[in-house]
């Protein structure tokens, strides 16, 4: 019963936050994405066997990862943050068994 309860809260607050327009990042956040993306690129070709992605996620462009995050939400640029660190702890694993 308890975990019912729970669960239907969860899709209570989701749905409320689903009619809610996305916050768009703001320029101060976008300067720190900006920078860790790049940091990230970096980070991806110094490791070996790493995939070096060749999308817009991974290049040392920091003007353009900064532009794009200005046109996301923030929501968007964190999941984008998120994804690359994902990708990246994944490459640490299988290069040195560790992330």
């Amino acid at each position: 019963m308890k975990s019912a309860i729970l669960m239907f809260g969860a899709a209570m607050v989701g749905a409320a936050l689903a009619g809610t327009p996305a916050q768009a990042a703001d320029p101060g956040y976008c300067r720190h994405y900006a920078d860790l993306a790049v940091f990230q690129f970096h980070r991806n070709q110094s490791i070996p066997g790493c995939f070096h992605g060749a999308d817009g996620r991974w290049n040392a462009d920091w003007q353009n990862h900064y532009n794009w995050c200005l046109g996301a939400s923030w929501e968007a640029a964190r999941a984008e943050d998120a994804y690359r660190g994902g990708r990246l702890h994944e490459c640490n694993f299988r290069a040195y068994g560790h992330g």
